[in-house]
């Protein structure tokens, strides 16, 4: 698999990895950016960060975080507004799992599914962090729907 390299600056990925030290449950962060060129290569550049609150949720948990669809929706209409070309997901694991569960897996695809409808040129990505640090990362090619995995590297 090609591998991607996202770009976050340093605020915001101070702030990602800040969240997943809340032990209590998970959290859910909505990243939108572009894809530009960074030297002889393109990459993502993260250029607006949301991070949901408590009342965002339908449930939170330890193990699981549902944002409420509405939520969702409005960071789509963002994505739509800006112009932004990458849309992705990112949720923390309190405990030490840095990978996607099948829950994770059956929602990232199912999200996918319906966001390449909307967007069929766009990217839509995941990314899931542990106490131990950066866990996976993937993102959909909108050609064909094949994982790819990223890098994230702060600016």
């Amino acid at each position: 698999m090609s591998k991607f390299q996202v770009y976050i600056n340093s605020k915001h990925f101070g702030l990602l990895a800040g969240l997943v030290h809340q032990y209590d449950h998970e959290r859910f962060v909505c990243l939108m950016g572009n894809v530009e060129k960074v030297g002889e290569f393109q990459a993502i550049v993260i250029k607006e960060m949301q991070v949901l609150d408590d009342d965002d949720y339908e449930g939170l948990y330890t193990a699981l975080c549902r944002p409420k669809k509405s939520v969702i929706q409005q960071m789509l209409q963002r994505v739509e507004q800006k112009r932004y070309s990458v849309y992705i997901e990112y949720h923390t694991h309190p405990l030490d799992f840095p990978h996607f569960s099948e829950t994770d897996k059956a929602d990232e695809k199912g999200m996918w599914e319906y966001f390449h409808e909307i967007f069929p040129n766009k990217y839509y990505g995941n990314m899931v962090l542990d106490i131990n640090g950066c866990g996976q990362a993937v993102i959909r090619d909108w050609h064909d729907g094949k994982l790819k995995k990223f890098d994230t590297i702060p600016y």
